[in-house]
């Protein structure tokens, strides 16, 4: 019973995130194309830059609604309203003060903005846009701390209306502003007040669902339930720390060695790539309570064999899409928005790979968090982070762009190795070398040895067009499927998920023969 609404109620948060995924990235896509014809690359790149700039100011969270979240799954499963009203209480007083500490670091990192835009004199009203983009920053930690409980609870899916209807609104108002008045600021100011809008409709929503849950309450959190959150954050602290170094300053450090104009024409590809990693993490995220779960009711050989079912599914999901990616994304955006914001092959090849290199250690950040395993590895992003800067900024010099995505690769290794020998040695009690020789390092073998071919391949086809990208997609594809089927066909994971092909096509095949009877 309990394993059915584990896996019913990870069904519902899949397949409704990524309804609003699919959503929010068609419309996201219409209003990117308009914003580019209309705002030109500057205006982009300032969108992209300001965005890694104030995510820096996250940091400030220190990964407490990671560790809350976790402490909330026991008494949600336990239904001790008491306990889970006490650590909302405690969640919403925290929130508040981050918000102010946000907010005052956001107002020094203003008097610095000359220092990391190069063009910050030829861009007009630069002042306005960036306490604009800090007014929405900071608005966030007042209205969306609720969230935590119904994703917590597994029940994120009943947020599916109210993300879909703000989602729709929010572009077609930022559309008609940008077809209207031709200004970044009212962009801003549309997208600040239906944020808000939505963050409020979904905090009245919540606060109904849970009418048992006292957000008020006077009650305060045990002892050994405060120490476990405050242990975790500690060692969160360095996660979030760690994790924004290596992802969210690409874009300052492209600002501050090349041009913001770079950032724009970077930013086109991070947004095709970043859209489909938020659905792939969709499917990801929305295990974590339910993996969370069954790591706590099955015995370890049992979350092993999921485990690696999970992580041959992102192999297979990355090294497809990554092989799509080297092969066709630039012939997608010369057809979309031009010659002139297309990235140098070599670029794109590092991309692809570093879209598939983080990709397939999400499984493995899924075990971990499901677990509680916070501190066993506090120290790995900040090694990984002055590795990434150090490599960005040095390469930065001498070889540009390729400079900035090296360092976020090489840096990724000891992360990609580190953090699955962890899980084994706590969690799964197995033979971490054996895992390593067997699955993990022929996927990324694979992986390069088939983009390589692809790539080459498609190199030849000199048609361009929507012609000459359907042609490359397919080929990719083809070599990607006739790869795959050659090297695993006879491992127990893709087994597994070739069983539940079959009986979904068994399913839909079985419908449709008594509607060809009664025909």
């Amino acid at each position: 019973m309990k394993e059915t609404s584990r896996t019913k109620n990870s069904i519902f948060n899949v397949s409704s995130n990524l309804v609003v995924y699919v959503i929010k990235n068609l419309l996201s896509f219409v209003a990117r194309t308009i914003f580019i014809k209309v705002l030109g690359e500057m205006y982009l790149g300032v969108n992209g830059l300001l965005t890694n700039v104030l995510s820096m100011l996250s940091l400030a969270e220190l990964g407490l609604s990671s560790a809350i979240s976790f402490g909330l799954y026991k008494p949600l499963a336990d239904k001790d309203n008491e306990k889970v009203s006490s650590l909302m209480t405690f969640f919403k007083r925290v929130y508040e003060v981050i918000g102010v500490i946000v907010l005052i670091f956001g107002i020094v990192i203003y008097f610095f903005l000359n220092k990391i835009i190069k063009e910050y004199d030829s861009i007009p009203q630069l002042n306005i846009i960036y306490i604009l983009y800090l007014i929405n920053t900071v608005s966030t930690y007042y209205t969306a701390y609720k969230e935590i409980l119904i994703t917590a609870d597994q029940k994120a899916y009943k947020l599916t209306k109210i993300n879909i209807t703000f989602t729709v609104l929010l572009y077609i108002f930022q559309i008609i502003s940008l077809l209207l008045f031709k200004n970044f600021i009212v962009y801003l100011i549309v997208q600040f007040f239906m944020q808000i809008a939505q963050k409020i409709v979904t905090n009245l929503y919540i606060t109904k669902e849970y009418k048992e849950i006292n957000f008020k309450s006077n009650k305060k959190i045990e002892k050994s339930t405060l120490a476990t959150i405050k242990k975790n954050v500690k060692a969160m602290m360095f996660h979030k720390i760690g994790n924004y170094c290596i992802n969210g300053t690409d874009n300052i450090i492209i600002s501050t060695m090349i041009n913001v104009s770079t950032v724009g024409i970077y930013s086109n590809y991070n947004m095709i790539i970043t859209t489909v990693n938020e659905i792939i993490l969709t499917i990801y995220n929305n295990i974590t309570a339910s993996f969370g779960n069954l790591l706590v009711e099955e015995d370890n050989k049992k979350s092993l064999e999921i485990y690696k079912k999970m992580d041959f599914l992102a192999f297979i999901i990355y090294s497809f899409f990554g092989t799509i990616f080297g092969c066709a994304i630039s012939r997608f955006i010369q057809i979309w928005i031009g010659e002139s914001y297309i990235l140098e092959a070599s670029i794109v090849m590092l991309l692809s790979f570093s879209f598939f290199f983080t990709g397939i250690r999400i499984p493995c950040s899924v075990t971990k968090n499901a677990a509680g395993l916070y501190n066993e590895d506090k120290w790995v992003p900040i090694i990984q982070s002055i590795i990434n800067l150090v490599l960005s900024i040095a390469l930065a010099k001498y070889i540009g762009l390729h400079g900035v995505i090296l360092g976020t690769i090489v840096s990724g290794i000891l992360p990609n190795f580190y953090r699955p020998y962890i899980l084994f040695k706590n969690i799964f009690k197995e033979n971490y070398t054996k895992y390593l020789i067997s699955n993990y390092i022929p996927y990324i073998i694979h992986f390069i040895i088939i983009l390589g071919i692809s790539y080459i391949i498609c190199s030849f086809i000199n048609i361009s067009g929507v012609i000459g990208l359907i042609l490359c997609v397919i080929i990719a594809m083809v070599i990607y499927i006739v790869s795959i089927l050659i090297c695993f066909r006879k491992t127990e994971e893709f087994t597994f998920f070739k069983d539940i092909i079959r009986n979904i096509l068994s399913k839909i095949l079985n419908k449709i023969k008594p509607n060809r009877k009664e025909a």
